[in-house]
């Protein structure tokens, strides 16, 4: 039974009971029945006007309150509740409705602020923005977004009417290829998914990073280059200035011209194709012919100990590389008449591992070592150290720097070896 049954039940029992009590009283007074009659006749008019008024003023202050409540649900905020008297029992919850209404109609106030915020921010926006609800129609799109499409962009329109392609999650348009970073963010607005699609043109940042790798790649050849060609003119000068050319030794410095061309030619080769290192093709070798190769390559007085196994497993022409680089570092680093080196070359369980010791001054600045194009020294471009390290890891490897007691710097690289 529902409450305003309720109270018509209990206004009809209190009527009854009543005229039940007055009929008792009138007949143990002994009135005649005409006489009882015409009392609860009269009785009964005042009664049932009062229920009435009674029931009408519940029902009026409870359809009032609904009425509210409902109209506050709409968004409507001008509407004002009657205030009620202060020993009415609906007074409370008509001060909680308001104050519900109050905070609905703050939050909806600063709601409709940060969405027209939003809105006028996004419409001055370069970056081109559009909002699909989850049957995929538009809701919203940006100036930038309009101009980019180049049609009309009509809210309600289906995603598919306007060029876009949803699949895993992700929009895609024809308007917007590789040079623009495209993002979709999903987000719950009222219980109902909706998708932000952006895009972000990244034509000029792509330009600019192809103008620093091309720098760069000149500046990494450059050193490479001059690290083989300076000492190979130097020998070639040796022998042009010899009043008597020693043909044994002409042969040796030929043999050492054209071994370290034909190397240098094919890293070149392989490294201005790809634009980066290019992959180790590993094979077991001869350290010892590598190093002896690029202790030639070295003018300064250079005594370099070695021990350690004969084979080292790697990229010949690179590990080659890496001796010339690190074996030029020491010798330009140490101030001594004479520059000691000891390379050590040992197998630690699957892993190979080099190390490069020299009795230099040691790094000057351990955490920048190994950063691409950082030097301390006057003369150096900061290459050769990075390269090492880019040849290490593209061994599956990693190159360690550190400083040795009582001075020095040490070099360690590890890889893994294949039997």
């Amino acid at each position: 039974m529902s409450h305003e049954k309720w109270l018509i039940t209990g206004l009809t029992s209190i009527i009854l009971i009543i005229m039940a009590l007055v009929t008792a009283l009138t007949y143990s007074l002994n009135w005649s029945i005409l006489a009882i009659s015409t009392l609860i006749f009269l009785l009964m008019y005042p009664l049932i006007f009062s229920a009435n008024k009674y029931y009408q003023f519940w029902c009026q202050s409870i359809m009032q309150l609904t009425t509210y409540t409902q109209v506050l649900k709409d968004g409507e905020h001008n509407l004002k509740y009657k205030k009620q008297n202060k020993n009415n029992l609906l007074l409370e919850l008509q001060q909680e409705i308001e104050a519900l209404a109050q905070n609905k109609l703050k939050k909806n106030t600063q709601n409709n602020t940060v969405e027209s915020l939003l809105s006028h921010i996004l419409d001055s926006w370069p970056i081109p923005v559009c909002v699909f609800d989850q049957n995929l129609n538009l809701i919203y799109r940006n100036s930038a977004m309009n101009a980019q499409i180049q049609q009309p962009m009509l809210n309600g329109t289906s995603a598919s009417n306007l060029g876009f392609k949803f699949k895993h999650g992700h929009f895609s348009h024809v308007k917007f290829d590789d040079k623009w970073q495209k993002q979709s963010i999903n987000y719950l607005n009222q219980s109902k998914k909706h998708w932000l699609f952006s895009a972000i043109d990244i034509s000029q940042l792509l330009n600019e990073n192809q103008t620093t790798t091309q720098k760069n790649l000149v500046r990494v050849l450059s050193h490479e280059l001059r690290n083989s060609l300076t000492p190979m003119a130097s020998m070639a000068d040796t022998l042009l200035c010899s009043e008597q050319l020693n043909e044994s030794q002409t042969r040796m410095v030929l043999d050492r011209i054209k071994s370290r061309s034909e190397k240098l030619l094919a890293f070149i080769g392989q490294y201005s194709q790809l634009a980066q290192l290019p992959a180790p093709h590993c094979t077991w070798f001869n350290f010892i012919d590598i190093l002896d190769e690029a202790k030639s390559m070295i003018r300064a007085p250079l005594n370099v100990h070695y021990k350690g196994a004969g084979l080292c497993y790697g990229d010949e022409n690179q590990i080659s590389q890496i001796l010339i680089n690190l074996l030029k570092n020491a010798q330009e680093s140490c101030s001594k008449d004479t520059c000691e080196v000891s390379i050590t070359l040992y197998s630690q369980q699957q892993n190979q591992v080099i190390e490069i010791t020299d009795n230099g001054p040691g790094f000057a600045n351990l955490d920048n070592a190994l950063t691409p194009f950082y030097t301390t020294k006057s003369t150096g471009s900061g290459i050769g150290l990075s390269l090492c390290d880019n040849i290490t890891r593209n061994h599956q490897g990693h190159l360690k720097v550190s400083n040795v007691d009582p001075h020095g710097a040490m070099i360690s690289m590890t890889w893994p070896t294949k039997k």
